[in-house]
């Protein structure tokens, strides 16, 4: 399996999502025909939530969920993902963990272990050398 990090854009407005995914992700886009993207077309739109595989896009290709689970955060810190809810994102136990972790780990190990973060705005970069 290859873990994603994905973003749904609507076509219709400037709505975006930012999620995750271990499994295909074409398998990930039916589940959310019925979810908040779903709801977001019916109710918005009047549309159904048929075709959606174009209006995602693949972010990140991780090597893991912990991977993917660091870049959730920074993408949806950039992006400001409109149709994110709490339940949608990071569990509040995975992301206490994980944040745990990071106070134990270096920064120097950290952009060696995620290289492609050196890419990110500079405040999301002070946020990982302070860590």
């Amino acid at each position: 399996m290859i873990d994603v990090v994905y973003e749904f854009q609507c076509n219709s407005c400037d709505a975006n999502y930012i999620g995750y995914t271990s499994r295909h992700l074409h398998l990930r886009i039916e589940e959310h025909k019925c979810s908040v993207i779903g709801k977001h077309l019916k109710d918005k739109h009047n549309q159904p939530s048929n075709n959606l595989h174009e209006q995602f896009t693949t972010l990140k290709k991780c090597r893991g969920k912990f991977e993917c689970l660091i870049y959730e955060m920074f993408f949806a810190r950039k992006k400001s993902p409109t149709l994110n809810n709490q339940n949608d994102s990071i569990p509040g136990k995975q992301f206490v963990s994980i944040f745990l972790i990071l106070l134990f780990i270096p920064a120097s190990f950290i952009l060696m272990y995620f290289p492609t973060l050196y890419s990110l705005d500079n405040v999301t970069q002070h946020i990982i050398i302070c860590i």
